[in-house]
Order: structure tokens, then sequence, then C-alpha cells
């Protein structure tokens, strides 16, 4: 009676033990099917996002499958290269004594395509393309004989005044420095390293004399550690006379190395 009890107990215990490994199954069959109908809800969700919301380029209006704001043909292709004779600056842009170079990598087109992905930059929240267009640049820039990507580089985004900043809601030198970085490895100077502490009105208008007037005094430097002993350079997305980052540039001088400037644009 005793061993017919305790067989009883045992049978019960093994088919607990089955009815256990019935559910785990059942319960690992049903999660692995859920994780399989996510997916395929989610790649219809990014399928129904891209034919409703579809990403064309900037310049020849091609369909962008991995979203790019500008195609890699027309990033390569499609403006007029700048520092194309490997000089130290543009044609017709004179250097302080003091600067060691100036690279931008395409001139300006009024009115045209360029023009249009620098405002969608600046304005259109479009961070992605700012960061592609500082990759650009960043490996244009790793090529400069005049003042090379080292471990003594640090990138110095213009700073833009923070009221400036908070209504826009980024940096667009910054998302150029960022790309730079991205492919060079170079280290990008503290927010608030250097700050604006004007809101100057915008250069866009002003002759080289009133240019020059409009930012003196426009920044100043809290953390003059941060650049004692390294290469600068500084990041922006157009360069005209020079007046904006010349005088960011006077002001680190002192406490520098070599100072460069990099920029997309050239007008």
């Amino acid at each position: 009676m005793l061993f017919s009890a305790l067989l009883q107990a045992k049978n019960s215990q093994v088919h607990q033990l089955h009815a256990n490994q019935l559910l785990a199954d059942t319960l690992t069959s049903i999660h692995y099917q859920l994780k399989i109908m996510f997916k395929i809800l989610l790649r219809a969700g990014n399928d129904l996002f891209e034919l409703l919301y579809p990403v064309s380029c900037l310049v020849c209006g091609d369909r962008q499958v991995d979203r790019r704001h500008l195609c890699r043909y027309c990033l390569d292709h499609a403006f007029e290269p700048s520092n194309e004779d490997g000089s130290e600056s543009s044609e017709g842009l004179v250097l302080p004594e003091w600067m060691t170079m100036q690279h931008t990598l395409w001139e300006f087109d009024k009115g045209g395509f360029l023009q249009d992905v620098l405002h969608h930059v600046k304005y259109s929240g479009l961070a992605d393309l700012g960061v592609a267009l500082g990759e650009k640049l960043g490996k244009e820039l790793s090529k400069n004989r005049y003042l090379g990507i080292s471990h003594k580089t640090i990138l110095l985004p213009v700073p833009l005044h923070p009221a400036r900043e908070r209504k826009r809601g980024y940096n667009q030198s910054f998302l150029i420095a960022f790309g730079i970085a991205n492919v060079t490895g170079a280290e990008i100077a503290p927010h608030g390293a250097v700050q604006r502490n004007r809101n100057t009105r915008t250069q866009t208008g002003l002759n080289a004399s009133n240019r020059r007037k409009n930012l003196s005094g426009a920044f100043a430097i809290s953390e003059q550690l941060t650049f004692v002993n390294r290469d600068v350079i500084i990041v922006d997305d157009v360069i005209t006379t020079g007046a904006t980052v010349f005088e960011l540039a006077s002001l680190i001088r002192g406490y520098c190395g070599k100072i460069g400037v990099a920029t997309i644009a050239r007008a």
C-alpha cells in the first residue's frame, strides 16, 4: 500500500514535470512567434513610412533608400571644389600671418544647390546632413599638408549665442565638427570653452569693415587650458571675408599652437 502511494506520488510528479515542460515549450513557441510577428510589423511599418515619407537627394532628386539627403554621387561631384590646388587658402582669401591654413570643400553657389543644402542644415533640422558634410570635410582635412589631423588637434566649432542656439535647437558648426571627428578621431572642444557673449546681427549684407565691427568682442574664452599646446581647427559652415573665424582665432592664439579653419563653403 505504501509502495502504491509512492508510485502514485511519483507518477503525479512526472505528470507535473511533463505539464511544466509543455507549458514552457508553448510559451517559448509563442514568444518566438511574437518576435517574428513584431519583426514583420516593424518591417511593414518601415516600408509604409518610407512610402509615405520618402527621402530624396536634395540635388538630383533620386530617392534614397538609406534616407541620406545627399546621395553619394552628388556629394562627390555636384559642387565646385575650393582648395583644389592644395594651396594654404582659397583664392583671394588672405590669412593673418599667424594662421596656418584655411581649408574649404566647395565654392558657394548663391541661388544654387549648395546654398539650398546649407540652408537645410542650418534651418530645417537635418542634423544627419550636417554630419555627412563634416565627414566629407574630415576626409579632405586628413590630407591637408599645412595642418593635418594629429593627436594634438582639437576642433573648435564657431559658437552660437545661447539664445540663437535655443531657438534653432542645435549649432550647425558642431554638427560639421562631429562629422570631422567621426572620420578622423579628432577631439572637439567642450561646449562653452569659448562663448558667444553678444547676439550679433547676421553678417549677410555687411562689407568687410562692418563685419569686423559687428564681431568685435563677440567671443569670450572661458577654458584656456583646453587649447594649451594644441593645434586648433576652427569649424564653420561658410567663410566669406573670414571676419568671424579671424576674431575667434585672435582670442585663442595666445594659448595654442597652430590655428587653421575648415568650412564647407567659401562665399
